[in-house]
């Protein structure tokens, strides 16, 4: 799994919305405006969402987070021999502030953890966010206090303007790695009882034009049809968002209105028809009764030096799969094979390059070898396509220390790929830097020549062939 927790509204969108934070002035910026068709429909069209006034372009720039939302004291863990106190919620120029008092009556010194990679099951106003974090260490019999920090980007991102609620989960562990996972404990606020959780706020503010042009980036696409529904999972809106950077990031927005936890992964993410990533993506939390916004940043999931290498312009067709498992790690639902056509137009990427293997049906090709895309990085990449057309699934595993590069053994990283039938599939072998001067290589200019090993196995684990690949690079 490369990524774990969704974080785009912290790293993707936090700077380009800053001028929706609590700021008299913002930045400005152009974009380009989607054009009006079945996928790409304006939010008074759709006709379940309200158009919210305080998005108008007029006041985007002007837009201020309301701060006159407070808590009563609320007891939000009592058990454990823990008791953890909301005691305050009060703001500041960037973020609101929840004062905790945190109790540990155990014998056991104990950590207390919210929003970590391993364990974020924190919301607000109803939408799951990655935003809340705390790390406090609390020794037997002591108290301590401490604050959760949510900024306001965060919120706005949503369209949240106000707390009205708040749920925030704690891992508690001990010095031996013995782990409590307390689940969402629910905090209301002044504002609860008038606060209108109808409203689609963050469709609103995602696709609104004031949005995007008061905060540099554009949407490509934009549906509110409901492309799935299935035992109290909906998945219920997709944006492609186009940001100052030129990312291209796919958001999903994920309702899950059954009574239980609900874990969201996606997997086997192709762009415009080429396997990019043929394992788990992403996994992300859904307490229940909330929504989820699920990000694919599809510059993440390949490297943007690679799309031309790979003959992709722009992002004109995304498919991945959804799947849904609960605490124990159950299937809950059906998955979800969605295929997303952004641009409306025709889907390609380039099947050139070097014919390395064509044999049970299997097809290998060398799109060349390239350098790392970080300056520091002294790593190289061997990049392939594997192409099955067998009529089974098949899967390429590494046959060990295979792999020599001008008839000198390399160290390299090779994962077992999986290709369903008609299917074709990135590859990426990773060859390491470290020791490619040992053997005088310091770019991919130095090598003339390639031999590796795979072994082909079909979907019982059957061997088909062991692949001795040998090629030569121009």
């Amino acid at each position: 799994m490369k990524k774990i927790l969704s974080l785009f509204l912290t790293l993707l969108l936090t700077a380009s919305l800053a001028a929706c934070g609590n700021q008299t002035e913002g930045t400005s910026g152009t974009s380009v405006e989607p054009s009006a068709s079945e996928t790409q429909p304006a939010a008074s069209d759709t006709g379940n969402e309200t158009e919210p006034a305080d998005m108008s372009e007029d006041t985007m720039n002007s837009y201020t987070f309301n701060q006159n939302a407070t808590i009563e004291e609320t007891i939000l863990v009592d058990e454990y021999d823990v008791k953890i106190t909301a005691t305050e919620l009060t703001y500041d120029d960037y973020s609101a502030e929840l004062a905790l008092v945190i109790e540990n009556n155990s014998d056991r010194n104990l950590s207390f953890i919210a929003n970590s990679i391993g364990y974020s099951c924190n919301s607000v106003n109803g939408y799951m966010l990655p935003d809340g974090y705390l790390n406090c260490d609390v020794a037997a019999g002591k108290k301590a206090t401490d604050t959760i920090s949510i900024a306001y980007d965060s919120l706005m991102a949503y369209g949240i303007s106000e707390i009205a609620d708040l749920e925030i989960g704690f891992d508690i562990s001990d010095d031996d790695y013995n782990h409590t996972y307390t689940g969402p404990c629910a905090i209301l606020t002044s504002a609860a009882d008038s606060y209108d959780y109808s409203r689609t706020y963050y469709r609103n503010t995602i696709a609104s034009e004031a949005s995007q042009t008061g905060n540099d980036y554009s949407v490509s696409y934009f549906s509110t049809d409901a492309v799935y529904e299935e035992n109290g999972l909906a998945i219920v809106s997709q944006t492609m968002i186009n940001n100052k950077g030129g990312e291209s990031i796919l958001l999903l927005e994920i309702e899950n209105t059954t009574g239980e936890t609900v874990n969201v992964s996606t997997a086997d993410i192709d762009l415009n028809g080429l396997r990019i990533y043929d394992s788990t993506w992403s996994s992300d939390t859904i307490n229940p009764g909330k929504t989820a916004i699920v990000n694919i940043d599809l510059s993440s999931v390949l490297e943007p030096e690679y799309w031309t290498i790979y003959g992709i312009t722009d992002a004109d067709n995304v498919a991945l799969k959804i799947f849904f498992t609960n605490e124990d790690d159950e299937e809950v639902s059906e998955p979800a094979y969605l295929s997303i056509d952004i641009s409306g137009t025709e889907a390609t990427f380039s099947m050139e390059g070097t014919e390395i293997y064509n044999d049970n049906g299997l097809r290998l090709i060398s799109k060349g070898i390239y350098a790392d895309s970080s300056r520091y990085s002294d790593n190289l990449h061997l990049l392939l396509i594997a192409e099955n057309t067998s009529g089974q699934t098949l899967a390429l595993h590494n046959v060990y220390d295979s792999l020599s590069l001008n008839d000198y053994m390399a160290s390299y990283s090779y994962y077992t790929t999986t290709i369903e039938n008609d299917v074709c599939v990135m590859i990426d072998i990773l060859l390491w830097g470290d020791d490619l001067e040992d053997i005088g290589i310091s770019g991919p200019s130095d090598i003339q020549s390639v031999e590796l090993s795979l072994t082909i196995r079909d979907e019982d684990y059957t061997e088909i062939d062991e692949a001795n690949i040998a090629f030569t690079i121009e």
